[in-house]
């Protein structure tokens, strides 16, 4: 009987143990998820005065950034805001079409890119006008906002609302070119004027009679129809950020839950690439990269979904660190290699924009700016601080040399490395293979110049006819100062832009095929120091540049020459050439064209330092790849001859598919 009970016994602390699990495997979940805010281990008292000692995970830089979230300018709505609001309206009032109330621009781009207009064209964009009506609609001022809603239906009015369409949901780029008139309707204008309609009915809703609120938010929808069925992947970077955050808000704005859905979905897809890459694929772009930054910082303002914060605030954590550690204190500009810029230095207005925020400077600070520097006003997005644990690098002069490397793409075969050189006075980055189309700057440096003078520009470029050849490439090994270049071709590309012009026959037609090395400051000279051995100096600082012998371009031998220029009393510009053709027009089929082998090895200078007497030699490609001779190698002691990369250079003899 006495083991009988002990057995019972037994049983029931068996079933007690098992009911009991479930409960505290709950409590335990939920204490160590009940609050994420935390350090690392949390020690006080709960509220029976007993020291609690529960581990949490560590916060995440994140959720951090989210916490200590620090607007630099104004909010929506402030006074402050409203002054500078007053004042942008000002300045843009000056260049209205008084018939339409459209802002009057100029067509920037080469006839054929996505318009019909020639390069400089007066025209009347939309983008533009979606702007100005959103900034009218904000302004304090009854008239301006009046104003702004009469301008809103006619933006409105020109988008493709029919759902059959091919078109549906994007405007044209100008008034007076409608979508079927373009050369090729530019999708991306559901993303761009997308944003501004979903800021502004975030903001001022109740500025809106109730027929103008519904079309707007009809017009909203549509928008993020053309954007869902288009789907741009994250590597479109600029992009792929702004449709997640249009969407995202969307659904929250709209109570459509489907759109906040695929918003995101898209910046959780977006986070995942970036990590996977290592990078964004439109890598280090003075252009672009505020773009993200701006389209993160509008989805952290719009957008309360969690996940779609948490990954907002990783991702623009990403763009600042690649600002960061690009950014030169020295010559004061954006070290390359660029992706993608318009521009091959930054203008002060940019670059103290990104000081304001790099340093979270107040209103108060960055008025001091000389007026026509002062920082781009955002009369969208509130503006963020950068990460406190980056703001060094906008500060710091470099102590002694420092090369960075970043992985921009780990999903090719040899991935795509960036390769940034810092000095107390100079610059010098690359990009390990890269294309020449027109926005790309593959190598490019820069170095302090006296008497405050802009900083000495040094860039290389394959050129077509004059303007940037989209179908040219190069693959680049660069070691701290010293960068050695062998070139190539792509078939079917295009000329001025990878896809855009591309010719159906793969035929272009040039009178000339040049590579240039160019430098740009105020006392630029050129000089022949040695055989095949070329100088770009200005102030105390030289391009020593040093050319194969037998460069070969279709078969034909590459003449190399040099050319100055004054463009103007503070900036002279000096060339090295390497002529590949020059001629009456000719028809040049890549698909069959000869052996190119083209390489040049860079080295920046100071004035006490000798150059390299190593020549660059070029050779058959010793790789498996290399069938019927369709690659070649350069070798350059200094750069192929480390420690480090201790391989030849190897690049294409014959145009490569792409």
């Amino acid at each position: 009987m006495k083991d009988h009970c002990w057995i019972l016994l037994y049983r029931a602390l068996i079933v007690g143990i098992a009911l009991l699990l479930p409960v505290w495997a709950w409590y335990h979940r939920s204490a160590e998820t009940e609050s994420p805010w935390v350090d690392s281990v949390k020690t006080a008292e709960n509220e029976d005065g007993v020291e609690d000692h529960r581990e949490v995970r560590p916060i995440t830089e994140a959720e951090q950034f989210l916490a200590d979230m620090l607007v630099v300018g104004f909010r929506h709505g402030e006074a402050g805001f409203d002054r500078e609001l007053l004042q942008a309206i000002a300045q843009r009032r000056e260049n209205i079409d008084p018939e339409t109330g459209f802002p009057w621009g100029t067509h920037r781009q080469p006839q054929g890119y996505h318009s019909q207009f020639a390069l400089g064209a007066k025209v009347r964009p939309t983008r533009d006008a979606m702007n100005d009506a959103a900034m009218l609609i904000a302004s304090p001022l009854e008239e301006h906002q009046a104003e702004g809603r009469v301008l809103l239906e006619k933006v409105i009015d020109l988008q493709d609302q029919d759902p059959e369409s091919a078109t549906f949901g994007i405007w044209s780029w100008y008034y007076e070119e409608p979508l079927a008139d373009m050369a090729a309707p530019d999708y991306n204008w559901a993303d761009f004027l997308g944003a501004t309609l979903a800021t502004l009915l975030h903001n001022d809703p109740d500025r809106l009679p109730p027929e103008l609120l519904e079309k707007t938010r009809q017009s909203l929808e549509s928008a993020c129809r053309a954007i869902i069925k288009r789907d741009v992947k994250p590597s479109y970077t600029n992009i792929a950020m702004m449709g997640a955050t249009v969407t995202a808000a969307a659904g929250e704005l709209l109570d459509r839950q489907d759109l906040l859905d695929y918003g995101r979905m898209r910046i959780l897809r977006n986070l995942e690439h970036y990590r996977d890459t290592g990078n964004f694929t439109e890598y280090n772009s003075p252009n672009y990269t505020p773009v993200v930054i701006n389209e993160l910082e509008r989805m952290l303002d719009l957008v309360n979904d969690p996940a779609c914060r948490l990954a907002a605030a990783e991702l623009l954590i990403g763009a600042w660190r690649t600002v960061a550690e690009h950014y030169h204190v020295p010559t004061r500009q954006w070290a390359g290699p660029f992706s993608r810029t318009y521009a091959d230095r930054i203008t002060p207005r940019l670059r103290n924009t990104i000081l304001a925020q790099a340093l979270a400077l107040s209103p108060e600070e960055s008025s001091t700016l000389p007026v026509g520097d002062q920082p781009i006003f955002s009369p969208f997005v509130p503006r963020l601080a950068c990460p406190e644990s980056l703001r060094r690098h906008f500060t710091e002069v470099p102590q002694g040399e420092i090369t960075r490397q970043h992985v921009f793409n780990k999903t090719n075969a040899d991935h795509e490395i960036g390769t940034t050189w810092l000095t107390p006075t100079t610059s010098l980055g690359s990009a390990s293979y890269h294309t020449f189309w027109a926005q790309a700057r593959g190598l490019i440096g820069y170095w302090v110049m006296p008497d405050a003078n802009p900083p000495a520009t040094l860039k290389l470029s394959f050129l077509h006819n004059g303007n940037d050849f989209a179908s040219g490439c190069a693959r680049n090994r660069q070691s701290d100062g010293r960068v050695l270049t062998a070139f190539g071709l792509l078939c079917n590309q295009g000329s001025m832009h990878p896809t855009f012009d591309r010719p159906a026959d793969g035929v272009f037609h040039a009178e000339s095929f040049e590579i240039v090395y160019q430098l740009a400051a105020h006392d630029a000279a050129a000089r022949e120091s040695a055989p095949n051995v070329f100088e770009l100096s200005a102030g105390s600082t030289r391009a020593v540049l040093h050319v194969a012998d037998h460069c070969v371009f279709d078969g034909q031998p590459v003449q190399w020459r040099m050319e100055s220029k004054a463009e103007s009393q503070a900036n002279r510009v000096v060339k090295l050439i390497g002529v590949c053709y020059r001629g009456d027009s000719k028809a040049f089929a890549l698909d069959a064209l000869g052996e190119t082998r083209i390489a040049v090895g860079l080295e920046l200078l100071r004035d006490d330092q000798q150059p390299s007497q190593a020549t660059v030699t070029l050779s058959d490609a010793d790789t498996p790849q290399n069938r019927k001779g369709a690659y070649y190698a350069a070798t350059w002691e200094p750069v192929t001859g480390d420690a480090t990369h201790n391989t030849p250079l190897i690049a294409p003899a014959r145009p490569l598919e792409r």
